[in-house]
């Protein structure tokens, strides 16, 4: 189950920014950042950040997978920024 978050308008968390560092590393809270009523951004801890990153390269890894996997020839990352022009 995804955990509770917390819900502010930009200008009150540019106001309370001090708060809602505190509630994110001393409480765990989620807090999603609004303005006009659209979501922005969020403020999550440190824990949560880094389950994402792994999340992130675990999706990375996958991919890479499924590419070797593809037919045809492989090539390296050196002749691959060649053809595209980066070296």
């Amino acid at each position: 189950m995804f955990a509770e978050f917390y819900q502010v308008k930009m200008v009150e968390a540019s106001q309370k920014f001090s708060d809602l560092i505190h509630r994110t590393t001393e409480r765990k809270e989620r807090t999603i950042i609004t303005q006009s009523g659209h979501s922005l951004a969020a403020l999550v801890p440190l824990e949560d950040f880094a389950l994402l990153q792994k999340l992130e390269n675990l999706l990375d890894y996958q991919e890479a997978i499924e590419a070797l996997n593809e037919p045809g020839e492989n090539i390296s990352l050196d002749e691959l920024k060649k053809e595209v022009g980066l070296s």
